[in-house]
């Protein structure tokens, strides 16, 4: 029976499996549409018992007029409730590629969602009022930030006494509406070995797993943590959906179609770089022409 048990035990812990990439809009999407993992994976990201959570894929577009394209991305956005009966208004940005990234696109959303009101039941009666709700960002990187090395950065907001430098242990609306915490993860950084639990269910987005199909992770990872298991039982679901696969597939020809105008832009601006560099020299080899004809007109 022992032997048996620690059987179990290490067929659980120790898996092999092909699961989606989650770095992907579409598998993403598909992750979060279960409300139960969404409120696990944010409040295990949060450190805060989350009671309640609403959550809504938005697609938007932004158009690059550098490079006369529009892109359509998807936003994430959840409402959620904690222990305490705060709500607070999540906004999760997921960006897999370097050369796509548009922090003005992350401002403009950010913008968008100071500006709404959230309609949220505070009455004694059930009925509605429109209220601005905190706001917390979540943003996972298919990428490296030059800086920070830490796979997983949080940027706390603190109450401070500028005069005295005391800490305050207080919350006010005003603030809270107006400023926000925000937390990044590098996905790059995330490792295989893991220690924690935030560690280990993040552990399913490492592309360390990544295999020759960019689509697909071979998953090695420690599945004994329940909301570890829940998720790679919901991405093995989604490698076998072929609407999934075909969505995967436009995101790659869109990424393709934004990296092949962004070069032959990039050729351009060189060539505009080049003939400007170009007339420079020969607008100083003009001058200096000039300089030594002065000079022979003045007999020096």
């Amino acid at each position: 029976m022992i032997c048996v048990n620690l059987l179990i035990q290490y067929t659980q812990i120790s898996v092999f499996m092909i699961i989606a990439n989650p770095i992907y809009d579409a598998v993403f999407k598909y992750l979060l549409e279960d409300l139960e993992i969404a409120r696990e994976l944010l409040s295990t990201i949060l450190g805060e018992e989350i009671i309640d959570i609403s959550i809504k894929p938005q697609e938007t577009s932004s158009e690059s007029l550098a490079y006369s394209l529009t892109v359509f991305r998807l936003d994430f956005k959840a409402v959620i409730k904690t222990d305490t009966g705060e709500e607070k208004k999540i906004l999760i940005e997921l960006q897999k590629a370097k050369h796509l990234f548009d922090v003005m696109r992350f401002r403009r959303y950010l913008g968008e969602n100071y500006r709404q009101d959230d309609q949220t039941t505070k009455t004694i009666d059930g009925e509605v009022e429109k209220t601005a709700l905190p706001i917390l960002t979540i943003y996972f990187l298919g990428f490296k930030l030059a800086n920070v090395t830490a796979p997983i950065l949080k940027v706390n907001r603190v109450y401070q006494n500028a005069v005295t430098g005391e800490i305050l242990e207080v919350k006010e609306a005003f603030v809270e509406q107006l400023t926000h915490d925000s937390y990044t993860i590098q996905i790059p950084r995330l490792k295989i070995v893991m220690q924690s639990k935030l560690e280990k269910v993040l552990q399913v987005f490492s592309q360390e797993f990544r295999t020759e199909d960019i689509h697909k992770l071979n998953f090695q990872g420690d599945t004994s943590e329940p909301l570890v298991k829940k998720v790679v039982d919901k991405l093995l679901r989604a490698v076998s959906s072929n609407e999934i696969r075909k969505q995967m597939e436009i995101e790659d020809e869109i990424d393709h179609v934004f990296e092949r105008e962004l070069k032959k832009k990039d050729k351009i601006i060189e060539e505009e770089r080049r003939q400007k560099e170009e007339e420079r020299r020969q607008k100083e080899a003009l001058l200096k022409e000039l300089e030594e004809l002065k000079k022979k007109l003045r007999g020096e």
